[in-house]
């Protein structure tokens, strides 16, 4: 066999492969996204915002096979992000947590208004150890979107770890930020109807 047959052989085998390759992830995604319609159904079917809140970060996780995952919120009167949400092993001891609101990845994203994916967190000078040595994570991994509504920033989701320990892909901040547009809606929400809440307190007061 000549050296030029060899050579398309090889040429095929390697075509092959990458066709292959293209035809795993397409199938992966389009997993993901019925996954993520059947999510939708599931978000749009609670009436307690705060449940709901609670459901569009567990299903970010279970879509996106997450090993935990956290909604953070920003805290305009002290200027610190809040661990409102987290599902994991750290959901007890984490949830509650405060840090400073440009701190770490989740900080950067909350200051920039835009998703981030780090597959290599130790080694990102963005990257802030300081929740890992509080409570004794390891974090390899971090997939950040913001959750913004009105050109706001109103706090973000934040995934750490895929479970079979590969990288946060592109089509995994897709999925995200589309759950987190139905999550920064829902938020929206919520302040108007607390803000309603307070306003109709102080009427009565005055009344």
């Amino acid at each position: 066999m000549n050296s030029g047959i060899q050579k398309a052989i090889q040429l095929l085998k390697q075509e092959n492969e990458a066709l292959k390759e293209e035809n795993e992830a397409l199938q992966t995604y389009m997993e993901s996204m019925a996954a993520l319609y059947r999510a939708t159904r599931t978000i749009a079917s609670q009436d307690n915002l705060m449940k709901l809140l609670d459901e569009i970060l567990y299903q970010a996780i279970v879509i996106i096979r997450a090993d935990h995952g956290s909604l953070l919120l920003v805290d305009d009167e002290t200027d610190e992000l809040v661990f409102v949400m987290v599902h994991g092993d750290y959901r007890q001891s984490l949830q509650g947590y405060r840090m400073k609101s440009d701190q770490g990845i989740a900080g950067w994203v909350v200051q920039h208004g835009e998703p981030l994916i780090v597959n290599h967190a130790r080694f990102d000078p963005r990257f802030s150890s300081e929740v890992d040595r509080t409570f004794g994570l390891t974090t390899r991994k971090i997939l950040a979107v913001p959750l913004t509504y009105a050109d706001r920033t109103l706090g973000v989701i934040e995934l750490v770890n895929k479970q079979d320990g590969s990288d946060f892909t592109d089509s995994d901040a897709t999925i995200l930020g589309l759950l987190g547009i139905f999550a920064a809606i829902s938020l929206d929400q919520l302040d108007r109807k607390l803000e309603e809440e307070e306003k109709a307190a102080e009427t009565t007061k005055t009344t």
